[in-house]
């Protein structure tokens, strides 16, 4: 049978690991804090770079629809030009 002393020591290791635990559980939720922080910076910096992906891709379809635009007018300049050389002129 225990004693009240027995009893006594239980309690104060129970205790003492207890407040060990909560401890370990405090150190955990500062670390979880720190973590979630950076996870917010992380999404933040990529949704930054989403945007700049997006801009640049935009960028370049524009780009690319005024460079075709301006090789199509070049080219239908040059055939309009082969067009009016190879005609004969007109008899007046």
């Amino acid at each position: 049978m225990l004693t009240k002393n027995d009893l006594h020591q239980i309690r104060v290791v129970v205790k003492e690991e207890v407040q060990t635990i909560k401890e370990e559980v405090q150190t955990i939720k500062e670390g979880l804090s720190t973590v979630k922080q950076q996870l917010n910076t992380v999404e933040m910096k990529v949704e930054l770079v989403n945007k700049r992906v997006e801009q640049a891709q935009e960028e370049t379809v524009d780009a690319l629809s005024q460079l075709i635009h301006e090789g199509y007018n070049l080219h239908e300049k040059r055939i309009k030009k082969i067009e009016d050389q190879l005609q004969p002129p007109q008899a007046q």
